[in-house]
């Protein structure tokens, strides 16, 4: 019989262990690295808190499932709330039939926090939540692409898909390059059109802590941080190597003055994925744009991240394509004032406040 209990420290190993067996295509350079950053994000991050613990699903003495859980302040409408970030759902290979999942699911929005979330779903875990009462918010479940190099991009698309013979597809890849040189040569380059008033340097954790009321923009969700927090947090997306490098970026304006800021993961000849873009209001458009140049500058083939409602025409101006995809955004909150302004919009929920910078998979 499957019994669910907190996560002890002392678990971490089986609860690595049973990693390995769940997703043998991502195993850690090795046991101990693996182990090392459970215990990291688990018991040694900054908002840890004794009442949002992880779970674990024991048999037989056996480990046989794990839902992981990240405790992360945020305030609503002023005051201040608890989240709990779900994450890592996992369950044995032998017991996939069983209703563990759902136990676990259970035992994670059971919490008493005001606000469950999680960014990193795949359909089983979206069924589940909708089944416990979650929601999967369509304003937060649209991911925006927005190809830089479109025959190459086109092209890698083909490839990923097999839709033509992988021999077929890499000699087509010398006339992809080809057609995007000739592209942004016969028609004016937008990604290089300068911004003489604007200029950039590097974002730091203080610049975005002074200035996040202010590209918040009244919000009526909002993450909450202080100085260790959110330098913990940028310093452990940086980590997550394989999207590529994170570039932090603040933009200024004549004056000067700081109007927004973007961070996202440089991918030469892939797609680069946005992890967070942040304006004052009436600046959004500008910063997106710098954003755009930046990524072509370093040889991204797209850009690709998840809608902020509240920017859905900005980024349609900009030819930003707009799809339903996993991976998914799910909500459960007691609070019908929470979950009303998460279906309107209203809420600042970027990659980093989710799970989607974790990486339990290995980078």
């Amino acid at each position: 019989m499957v019994t669910l209990r907190t996560l002890a420290e002392n678990d971490i190993p089986a609860v690595a262990a049973l990693f390995g067996r769940v997703y043998p295509e991502h195993r850690w350079a090795s046991q101990a690295t693996c182990e090392s950053y459970f215990r990291e994000i688990l018991f040694d991050n900054p908002w840890r808190d004794l009442q949002l613990p992880s779970w674990v699903a024991e048999e037989n003495g056996r480990i046989a499932g794990f839902q992981a859980v990240m405790p992360r302040p945020m305030r609503f409408r002023g005051r201040p709330i608890r989240a709990a970030v779900s994450c890592q759902l996992m369950v044995d290979p032998d017991k996939r039939h069983s209703l563990t999942a759902l136990q676990l699911a259970k035992a994670c929005i059971a919490g008493p926090q005001d606000l469950t979330l999680a960014d990193g779903a795949n359909d089983l875990s979206r069924r589940i939540w909708i089944g416990l009462g979650g929601t999967a918010p369509l304003p937060y479940n649209l991911h925006w692409i927005r190809p830089l190099r479109p025959a190459r991009y086109m092209l890698s698309l083909l490839e990923e898909r097999a839709a033509f013979p992988l021999p077929l597809t890499l000699s087509a890849r010398p006339l992809g390059a080809l057609a995007d040189v000739l592209a942004a040569r016969l028609h004016p380059n937008r990604f290089l059109r300068e911004q003489p008033k604007l200029t950039e340097d590097a974002l730091d954790p203080a610049t975005m802590l002074e200035h996040l009321p202010d590209v918040m923009n009244g919000c009526a969700l909002q993450p909450a941080y202080d100085t260790h927090s959110l330098a913990w947090l940028l310093q452990q997306a940086a980590l997550k190597t394989r999207h590529g490098t994170l570039r932090a970026r603040a933009v200024r304006n004549g004056k000067l003055q700081l109007i927004g800021w973007y961070l996202y993961y440089v991918r030469a000849g892939g797609i680069s994925e946005v992890v967070q873009i942040a304006a004052r209001n009436g600046s959004y458009e500008l910063v997106l744009q710098r954003l755009l140049a930046d990524a072509w500058r370093h040889g991204a083939l797209a850009v690709r991240g998840r809608l902020d409602p509240r920017h859905a025409a900005e980024l349609s101006d900009r030819h930003c394509w707009l799809r339903r995809e996993s991976p998914y955004t799910l909500v459960h909150s007691r609070s019908a004032d929470v979950m009303a302004a998460i279906h309107q919009g209203d809420a600042f929920l970027s990659r980093l406040e989710g799970e989607w910078w974790l990486r339990f998979q290995g980078g």
